[in-house]
């Protein structure tokens, strides 16, 4: 009887050693890295899987640090994302401040076409373009965005809202 349960305590750590595993790291979220949004409505998704994704921070050239995002899926939607003088978490909107250098923008490849985000006023009020980052632990990004983007070829307007990203940083400073 004493074998017995010498073994089935050895059994145990066995069994939770081989079904426990460093890959799983679903309960953190961090895993999976994406960009969402809806364009005029319409469902945009982009990830690591069907697309491709490159999210930095860079030194700028007086010193402070600028965060760009861009993701890009395979058929040719293309998502911007460049924040000049990025302090961390907060959120950030832009026209009217000190971040009057940053920018959102929305590109297709076919029909080819570009929209720039932009302010319609220049009053604090302004709740359009903005970016929020939730989260910066130096590895992984996340955050929420929305703008209205203008295409000064045709004059046209796309609006950009419930946009979310979760990313690992390319580069860190």
């Amino acid at each position: 009887m004493q074998l017995n349960r010498v073994k089935h305590p050895c059994f145990l750590i066995i069994c939770l050693l081989v079904g426990c595993s460093d890959d799983d790291t679903i309960d953190n979220g961090q895993e999976q890295e994406f960009l969402s949004a809806q364009i005029d409505g319409e469902d945009l998704k982009i990830d690591r899987v069907e697309g491709i994704i490159s999210c930095k921070k860079r030194l700028n050239d007086y010193g402070g640090i600028s965060f760009v995002i861009r993701a890009e899926t395979n058929n040719g939607e293309i998502m911007e994302i460049f924040l000049s003088n990025y302090i961390g978490p907060k959120k950030y909107t832009f026209g009217y401040d000190k971040f009057g250098e940053s920018w959102m923008g929305y590109a297709l490849v076919n029909p080819a076409g570009d929209w720039f985000s932009y302010a319609e006023t220049r009053q604090a009020e302004n709740k359009l373009p903005f970016i929020q980052i939730q989260q910066d632990d130096g590895n992984y990004v996340k955050g929420n965005f929305g703008f209205k983007a203008y295409n000064s070829i045709d004059n046209s307007v796309k609006l950009v809202s419930n946009g979310s990203f979760n990313f690992k940083l390319d580069s860190e400073l």
